[in-house]
């Protein structure tokens, strides 16, 4: 009796969560659902063959992006060169820290692979507020996949000679604030949720984990911030994770 109540509630959901996904809604709209995973002939065009670090020294970084089945965006730019800030298109992964731990490492994954195929991006937000948006209308952002960088994860696990190895008792985690923009182009904050990267000196996840943003409501744009609970007036560790597979609900015109 037990295992049919159980499964009786699993069924429950799936039924609640397909009549959620497929119930149109009041005004002649229906909820759709996209997964922006950056692969395909176009991605991997766009990401540069010397995104193991040369790219950052010579200014042939993978430019802005867009996703047209998600509509979602992400801009990236050079202030000056040898630095970087946005979010970056990459593939480049490796667990290696003594061979790609370094600052010239900005755009390496700490995992074996992407999510689903084999490209990604990195988030900067060391000296700026790296965000994605949505180019036409705002949606929700229901979830995506989260890694570690290997240059962020070398300095903050092993240390280097700016910083000490991260304290048992600190932690750092990505703030992730939701956005709405009117016509005048006035930004308007909504909500904000955050994720653990590292948690009382430790990793708080290996490989990909995934962080769902729910409670962020119809947003513009999403903007990340990464903070750090230790003494001082900033972080000083590596500000950068990467992303992969985000999940978008849509609200679109029902097709008749």
């Amino acid at each position: 009796m037990f295992m049919m109540r159980v499964f009786s509630r699993i069924a429950l959901c799936a039924i609640a969560f397909a009549s959620f996904a497929c119930a149109p809604e009041s005004n002649g709209l229906e909820r759709k659902f996209y997964t922006c995973d950056f692969e395909g002939e176009v991605w991997d065009a766009l990401v540069d063959s010397s995104v193991n670090g040369d790219n950052l020294l010579n200014g042939t970084i993978a430019p802005s992006w867009h996703d047209e089945a998600s509509d979602l965006a992400g801009e990236v730019s050079q202030p000056f060169p040898g630095y970087w800030e946005g979010v970056a298109l990459s593939n480049h992964c490796s667990r290696d820290c003594e061979a790609n731990g370094s600052p010239r490492d900005q755009l390496c994954a700490y995992v074996d692979a992407a999510y689903s195929g084999k490209n990604f991006i990195i988030c900067n937000a060391f000296m700026d507020s790296p965000y994605i948006r949505f180019k036409s209308k705002r949606s929700y952002i229901k979830s995506m996949r989260v890694a570690l960088t290997t240059y962020s994860y070398n300095a903050t696990m092993n240390g280097n000679h700016l910083t000490p190895p991260l304290a048992s008792n600190e932690s750092i985690w990505v703030e992730a604030t939701g956005y709405t923009i009117n016509e005048q182009g006035e930004e308007h904050e909504e909500a904000t949720t955050k994720f653990y990267l590292y948690k009382n000196g430790e990793p708080a996840f290996d490989g990909w984990a995934r962080w769902y943003l729910t409670s962020l409501p119809l947003v513009d744009k999403v903007v990340f911030t990464i903070k750090w609970d230790g003494v001082g007036e900033y972080n000083p560790y590596p500000a950068y994770f990467a992303i992969d597979d985000i999940e978008v609900v849509r609200s679109e015109k029902i097709e008749r």
